[in-house]
């Protein structure tokens, strides 16, 4: 039986896979990065352009990259830019959303 319940699982994964997956726990945040200095917000997104659902750099622009990867891909940001969620057109920290669910 347990076999049968991992080979459904694999199915439904692999069925979903490619594309980002919000459950009612997110909340609709979805992972993504600012600037603090200009304000630019970007969502973070696979080298594809498929939305993440989770912090990846390889989305993030390139002038935003402070060092590369042997194999082309970011590994650090330039200071200031900082990582949080977007929700209904809107940047959080997690310092924000954690400080707004005490307060409620």
């Amino acid at each position: 039986m347990q076999g049968h319940a991992a080979a459904n699982k694999q199915a439904a994964v692999s069925e979903l896979s490619g594309r980002a997956v919000y459950t009612e726990a997110s909340f609709g945040f979805m992972p993504a990065f600012m600037h603090m200095n200009t304000r630019e917000t970007h969502l973070a997104s696979y080298c594809d352009g498929k939305p993440a659902v989770v912090h990846v750099l390889d989305g993030v622009p390139h002038y935003w990259v402070e060092t590369w990867g042997h194999d082309g891909r970011a590994i650090s940001l330039k200071v200031g830019i900082v990582a949080g969620y977007m929700r209904a057109g809107h940047f959080y920290t997690l310092h924000d959303i954690l400080n707004r669910l005490r307060d409620s």
